[in-house]
């Protein structure tokens, strides 16, 4: 009886112990890391891409998936070659904060006046609720505007 008891009890550990390393091991799964697809970089003229003007907005369109939710995304331009030494940099919570999926997150950053034309470089990283990173890099050209480009027309700017 004492051996029946006995081994009634081992079956028992065992399925506890599997229990919980089946358990554990979904657990530790960390969901993927973002990804960011670039939709639009620069002016929209049908031809050109990755050229922005002096003094005009910029623009970009991109497509944001987290599974494991947006932390924050980071934007920062900054200059490559020429004399200047001009970055813009921006971060993006609040709204942003807890969304999995981002269709068509944009923005119209300038490069003022007086800043220096030439190569820059477009860094954009998502980081996730789990710390995990992504990010795009991307040459674009910054050049002298002549007020003839119209840009891309969108209804709320």
């Amino acid at each position: 009886m004492k051996s029946k008891i006995f081994w009634w009890h081992i079956a028992a550990l065992l399925c506890v112990n599997v229990f919980l390393l089946s358990s554990c091991s979904k657990e530790n799964a960390k969901p993927a890391a973002p990804t960011i697809e670039i939709v639009h970089l620069g002016i929209d003229d049908g031809i050109t891409d990755n050229i922005f003007y002096i003094g005009e907005e910029g623009h970009f369109e991109v497509n944001i998936t987290a599974p494991a939710r947006i932390e924050k995304i980071d934007l920062e331009i900054r200059q490559e070659s020429g004399y200047g030494n001009f970055t813009i940099t921006k971060t993006y919570t609040g709204e942003y904060v807890g969304k999995k999926e981002l269709r068509g997150f944009q923005d119209y950053p300038v490069v003022p006046e007086g800043q220096g034309i030439g190569a820059y470089s477009f860094h954009l990283k998502v980081t996730d609720q789990q710390g995990q990173v992504t990010s795009v890099d991307r040459s674009i050209t910054v050049e002298i505007g002549d007020g003839t480009h119209p840009g891309h027309q969108h209804d709320d700017h």
